[in-house]
C-alpha cells in the first residue's frame, strides 16, 4: 500500500503555491470533487485539463480560490469563497502531488485529484 504525506500550505504562501501549481500542472488532467456535510460528495468534473488555479488577491473577490478546468470553449469554473486550509497530499515514495484539499468555512471541502498518466500506463502494461 502506498504511503501518503499530508503537507499543509501556510496561508501566507497560498498565492505563490497556487501560481506555481497552475504553471507546473497546466494542461495536466485533474478531477474536481466538492464535499459538503449537507449534500455529500459531488463530482464537479470528470478528468479534464487544468487551465488555471489561483488565489484572488485583489478586489471584492480577495481571498477566493478559483479553479478552471476543461478545454477551449468548454470550461468549468469553481470558486471557493471562504477557504480556510490548503493541504497537499503527496505520494510518499516520490513526493508527487496526488490531491489538493481546500477546506472551506462550514466544513465543506474541494478536492482536486491529479490524474497522472503513468498510473494508468502501469495498469495497461502487458503481462
Amino acid at each position: 500500500m502506498a504511503t501518503h504525506i499530508n503537507q499543509e500550505i501556510p496561508r501566507e504562501r497560498w498565492a505563490e503555491y497556487l501560481a506555481q501549481l497552475s504553471k507546473q500542472e497546466h494542461d495536466e488532467c485533474v478531477r474536481v470533487e466538492s464535499i459538503n456535510p449537507e449534500m455529500g460528495d459531488q463530482p464537479l468534473s470528470e478528468p479534464l485539463p487544468l487551465i488555471h488555479i489561483a488565489l484572488e488577491t485583489k478586489g471584492s473577490g480577495a481571498g477566493t480560490v478559483e479553479i478552471i478546468v476543461g478545454r477551449e470553449n468548454a470550461e468549468i469554473t469553481h470558486r471557493i469563497l471562504e477557504p480556510e486550509r490548503l493541504v497537499a497530499e503527496l505520494n510518499g515514495s516520490g513526493g508527487t502531488l496526488e490531491c489538493l484539499e481546500i477546506c472551506e468555512r462550514g466544513n465543506g471541502k474541494t478536492l482536486i485529484f491529479f490524474e497522472r498518466a503513468s498510473a494508468f500506463d502501469d495498469m495497461a502494461a502487458p503481462i
